[in-house]
């Protein structure tokens, strides 16, 4: 065991758990410092790279919901400590952690913001809100997640105000921002390439009319394809890229920039390449939300096999890791429980959204096991060890 992992075992912030069908053993985070906690969006890591600070989704029901309302607290392992910070109320799914010094960065109505991790650090604005963004109609956000360029010194933004939306990047010490594209119809999901710089991509989306609620899907190409995965370079027009097969769903940038990841609900996670156009299914296993390591060979994922994939906000779900070189498959949370019903889904974003951290060495999930909703966290050496 890692003495990252030494430390959350030790931790009177968290909860040991074994899955009952594949003995898998997961951390959940019970303080009762919150009622509620989840892991980041899987394309945002919260543990830093020395393993001290994780930092975590907050929401005090029934007050917010996915769009605004939730908060961040972060455990100091070092410490044992576990701090909630209200201040940090967020939109969308937008903070921001620097993984080298633990500051965290998020997005409120009224601009970009950031602390560090420590009680004393103090609350910093980064960037007003821009006047590109006033008085066009209600601001529903600046990022959906913000990301990083590759020198940290930037972040992007894919701000949606009224039926307008508006995407670039924004300078992290002078507070400006740089606009790359403007768009009528819905565009969100923007991440930075993590190592090419000025290149972006992102989503098209589903959007509803401000005004009259008048409901618009994603658009389909020539094919029947759904057309959502886009890239686009500062300064030159956005580029599509069609699926393999007809969905594209929660897409992710690979470790090196080279590929674009998604998922389809039926045919698993799927790997675009971009230098040559090749597509590949590399986990056959259909899933909502998909990451992967670095070097691109193992994968986790959050499913609904259970209930023949009737996804709603709350349902079951399962969280799975996959080794691509044996093709084998072990269960983190064989059955995470309904909290929710169809008839009255959840109003935060809980789907477990598992991603590698701590250089691969650990998923983070969110976890409904405990009969409540909970950041979890487990070790990955015993996952290799099931799927060798």
């Amino acid at each position: 065991m890692s003495k990252f992992m030494e430390r959350v075992a030790q931790s009177k912030h968290f909860t040991k758990w074994i899955d009952p069908a594949s003995g898998v053993v997961s951390y959940i985070l019970t303080s009762d410092i919150v009622p509620h906690t989840q892991s980041f969006y899987f394309t945002n890591r919260s543990i830093t790279n020395d393993g001290r600070y994780l930092w975590v989704y907050c929401a005090f029901p029934p007050a917010g919901d996915a769009n605004y309302g939730r908060s961040l607290a972060v455990v100091d392992l070092e410490k044992d400590t576990f701090t909630h910070f209200p201040e940090t109320e967020f939109l969308d799914a937008s903070p921001l952690i620097d993984l080298d010094d633990g500051t965290a960065y998020w997005c409120n109505k009224s601009g970009v913001y950031k602390r560090g991790p420590h009680k004393e650090d103090k609350t910093q604005r980064v960037a007003p809100l821009p006047p590109f963004l006033r008085g066009k109609g209600t601001l529903s956000r600046i990022a959906t997640h913000m990301t990083f360029s590759p020198n940290k010194k930037k972040a992007c933004f894919d701000a949606e105000v009224g039926n307008h939306w508006v995407m670039g990047d924004i300078d992290l010490v002078g507070g400006q921002y740089t606009v790359w594209q403007e768009f009528d119809y819905a565009r969100n999901h923007a991440q930075l390439n993590p190592a090419v710089p000025d290149w972006m991509l992102f989503a098209e989306d589903m959007w509803a009319e401000k005004q009259d609620g008048t409901f618009h899907d994603i658009t389909t190409d020539e094919n029947g394809k759904l057309a959502r995965l886009w890239t686009m370079k500062k300064g030159e027009a956005p580029v599509y890229w069609p699926p393999l097969y007809t969905e594209a769903r929660h897409e992710w940038w690979s470790a090196d920039g080279r590929s674009i990841y998604y998922v389809d609900w039926d045919y698993g996670a799927i790997r675009i390449d971009t230098e040559t156009g090749a597509r590949e299914v590399v986990d056959p296993r259909g899933t909502w939300h998909a990451h992967c390591t670095d070097d691109e060979r193992y994968f986790v994922a959050d499913e609904n096999e259970i209930d023949g994939k009737k996804w709603y906000r709350g349902c079951k779900s399962r969280v799975h890791f996959y080794n691509t070189e044996t093709k084998k498959y072990a269960n983190i949370v064989t059955e995470n429980p309904a909290l929710y019903t169809r008839e009255e889904p959840c109003g935060y974003h809980i789907d477990p959204h598992p991603q590698f951290a701590l250089g691969d060495t650990v998923v983070m999930y969110t976890a409904t096991v405990t009969g409540r909703v909970s950041a979890a966290v487990t070790d990955v050496e015993p996952l290799l060890e099931q799927t060798r």
